[in-house]
């Protein structure tokens, strides 16, 4: 088996971890899984596909645009998810509505993009690195990078900031955190936001080497919440390390037999380890509301 494949196993999971990240950014302070988490994949390659590759205006444009519309994106998220959420007062309501999210994200990217298979501009940095007889593209190499930096930013984020303590403080208790002043409405608004902008770029590092079409979110939500769940929800290292999981072992799969059976592998990976460790490989036991 080539170096290659084992490359190709760490750029798809340096991009579920990113999903899996934004996940758990969400997760931490509304306890809800937000499954239309993959469809701002979409529209980073959809910008990128746009600006760089039909309008040729160069990628600081379109990292720009991406910045502005995914934190639109974020904003509107929030807004159809959590008020349904709030109005309902159905603890299952939070599945219906980011269903439904996801569903009108890409019925939008879908109408736009009905005549293109593949969003696919040229790389945002080209050129390849040769070791030892191998060409590692640099896209890669900057995807995995980037995917390590966030993971390790977040992180120190929760840890060493009052802002991060007062996510995580309403992650435990969200009346309690109500009372002590920390604004948790704002919080949460933000956390729509933050994971919005990270799944853009994400999908603007990913878009010139995987397949990413218009309909294509759902896919990036499956794996990115089965990395999730297998590191386990709400950390941000388990994130990094489940995307990894998922990533390496679908590439190596994938080559040896089939991606059916590399997707079968896969979830049934997931089964095992929710049955020996039901929060995850580093998560901690936690209850949704």
């Amino acid at each position: 088996m080539s170096a290659q494949v084992w490359i190709d196993g760490l750029f798809a999971g340096a991009i579920y971890a990113l999903v899996a990240l934004a996940l758990a950014i969400v997760f931490q302070p509304t306890r809800v899984m937000n499954f239309a988490q993959g469809e701002p994949i979409v529209l980073g390659a959809a910008i990128s596909y746009q600006v760089v590759a039909l309008w040729h205006w160069g990628w600081p444009a379109a990292l720009a645009l991406t910045l502005a519309l995914g934190v639109v994106m974020g904003l509107l998220t929030e807004r159809m998810i959590m008020l349904p959420v709030r109005l309902s007062g159905s603890r299952y309501a939070w599945i219906i509505a980011t269903l439904a999210a996801a569903m009108i994200f890409q019925a939008l990217f879908t109408l736009r993009f009905y005549d293109v298979d593949a969003l696919r501009p040229k790389a945002l940095v080209s050129g390849f690195l040769d070791i030892f007889g191998q060409r590692i593209s640099w896209q890669q190499l900057l995807t995995i990078a980037v995917a390590i930096v966030v993971v390790a930013g977040y992180d120190a984020f929760l840890r060493l900031t009052a802002y991060g303590r007062a996510i995580r403080a309403a992650s435990h208790d969200a009346d309690a955190a109500v009372i002590m002043g920390i604004p948790v409405r704002r919080i949460v608004l933000l956390s729509f936001v933050i994971a919005a902008v990270i799944c853009a770029f994400a999908g603007v590092l990913a878009a010139p080497i995987l397949f990413i079409g218009p309909a294509s979110g759902l896919v990036f939500t499956i794996k990115g919440f089965t990395a999730a769940v297998i590191g386990g929800v709400g950390s941000p290292r388990g994130a990094l390390a489940g995307g990894m999981i998922v990533g390496l072992l679908d590439a190596v799969i994938r080559n040896l037999t089939s991606a059916t059976i590399g997707d079968f592998v896969v979830f049934g990976l997931l089964a095992l380890i929710l049955v020996a460790f039901p929060s995850g490989l580093f998560g901690k036991p936690m209850e949704a509301h």
